[in-house]
């Protein structure tokens, strides 16, 4: 997730009294570490606020490990009948199906995780380079798209969120700006990141876009 685009979501979810979206499902939420440390801008605006307002969060993905909270795969009818029964009001998942062959299924589940009325707040990469995990399908909805993937629900909300460039992300600190360096001179070592790397190269002074919607379900 982008910093411009953890803080837009940030913003839309403080919008809302927390009882109209708490319980919230985070799918695809990926590590503690990944969280806090490796994109520390997702807990910072996100979920640390909604922490501190006692609300509950439950991270779901499909690998165990630290910081995931329930570990199952959504395609699985009773891994998702567990999801039903514990009454989430709103389910948020940030760049996942740019990474799925089969969208609308998955859009379909994560619907039906929360009742009529409930909300869903989803993105996806718009501009942004080939990113393998493990696959990209290039999937680069605009907001009508995106909405569109979800059948039976409106758009409270959504927006093209600009954000910085890959240099903006290499150059933070002069660690990781020769760790990159380095790190493009070794193909030979997981290749698959490597390819990220080479992939993200012409963006280098591009700007990202991230497409942000919030929606309703209404049936």
């Amino acid at each position: 997730m982008l910093i411009e685009e953890a803080k837009w979501f940030g913003e839309n979810i403080r919008s809302f009294e927390p009882d109209d979206i708490f319980p919230m499902c985070n799918v695809g939420s990926s590590t503690w570490e990944f969280r806090t440390m490796e994109q520390p801008w997702i807990d910072e605006f996100i979920f640390a606020p909604a922490r501190d307002l006692g609300q509950t969060v439950k991270h779901v993905d499909i690998k165990d490990a630290p910081g995931v909270d329930i570990v199952g795969d959504l395609l699985n009818p009773g891994f998702r009948r567990q999801l039903s029964q514990l009454k989430f009001k709103s389910v948020f998942c940030s760049n996942l199906l740019e990474h799925v062959g089969n969208r609308r299924e998955i859009s379909a589940v994560l619907t039906a995780i929360v009742p009529v009325g409930g909300h869903l707040f989803v993105s996806c990469p718009y501009r942004y380079p080939r990113h393998l995990d493990p696959v990209d399908t290039g999937f680069r909805p605009d907001i009508q798209g995106l909405a569109a993937t979800f059948q039976g629900t409106s758009v409270v909300s959504g927006e093209i969120v600009i954000n910085g460039t890959y240099w903006d992300v290499i150059s933070d600190t002069p660690f990781t700006l020769l760790k990159t360096g380095v790190r493009l001179l070794l193909p030979f070592y997981k290749f698959r990141n490597w390819q990220t790397n080479v992939y993200h190269l012409p963006w280098l002074m591009k700007r990202f876009e991230a497409t942000c919607v919030v929606l309703r379900r209404e049936a």
